[in-house]
């Protein structure tokens, strides 16, 4: 399905959503027929997103959330309240690895909240808080460390600037593979766990 939205918008942009609708924003000025040839030019990457959501909805079926909680990847079977779970898992792991890795790589940060977006897995802002989504304590412990790096990195490089992936890189040299998987698992950012 085709979705065309206008509104006030400066560019024309487009979307692939999970569902695999097509979400078209454009200004209101913008013809139908101008939008519909900018989506037959952008054919090759409609279709590349459409293998890319594919391979993240087949990576979905390795994992059972109604049955088990999942802790760096390993599903266990949860007979506590799963939302604890989750919340014991980040505080207790994901924080004193933050103060670890932040030791380890000489780099800063304020704090460390728990969030629950739906579009990102951290940030850091220019009072050095960093914000991680609980869902990363799902993760493989690999790209947990390679999300927390890179938040921690942001401290030097407020950007994602060749500079930025130049930092990372002293720190994960295999960082590309690592974002790359990471992209896999970003089913869990929309996915109600609990």
């Amino acid at each position: 399905m085709i979705k065309v939205i206008k509104g006030k918008y400066k560019n024309i942009s487009l979307k692939v959503d999970y569902d695999y609708n097509l979400i078209v924003k454009a200004p209101k000025k913008v013809s139908d027929s101008f939008i519909q040839n900018f989506i037959i030019s952008k054919q090759t990457w409609i279709d590349k997103q459409i293998i890319r959501l594919t391979d993240i909805k087949d990576f979905r079926k390795n994992y059972n959330f109604k049955d088990f909680v999942y802790l760096f990847d390993k599903g266990i079977e949860c007979r506590e309240n799963k939302k604890q779970f989750y919340e014991n898992a980040f505080y207790f792991q994901i924080i004193p690895l933050v103060k670890t890795l932040a030791e380890q790589c000489k780099l800063s940060y304020s704090n460390v909240k728990l969030t629950n977006s739906k579009r990102i897995w951290g940030s850091l802002n220019n009072k050095k808080e960093m914000k991680l989504n609980w869902k990363i304590v799902i993760l493989p412990k690999i790209l947990i460390e390679y999300i927390i790096i890179h938040e921690l990195c942001h401290g030097k490089e407020f950007n994602h600037s060749k500079n930025f992936w130049k930092l990372v890189s002293s720190y994960i040299k295999d960082y590309k593979i690592r974002k790359k998987l990471l992209e896999r698992y970003s089913f869990l950012l929309n996915e109600k766990l609990y």
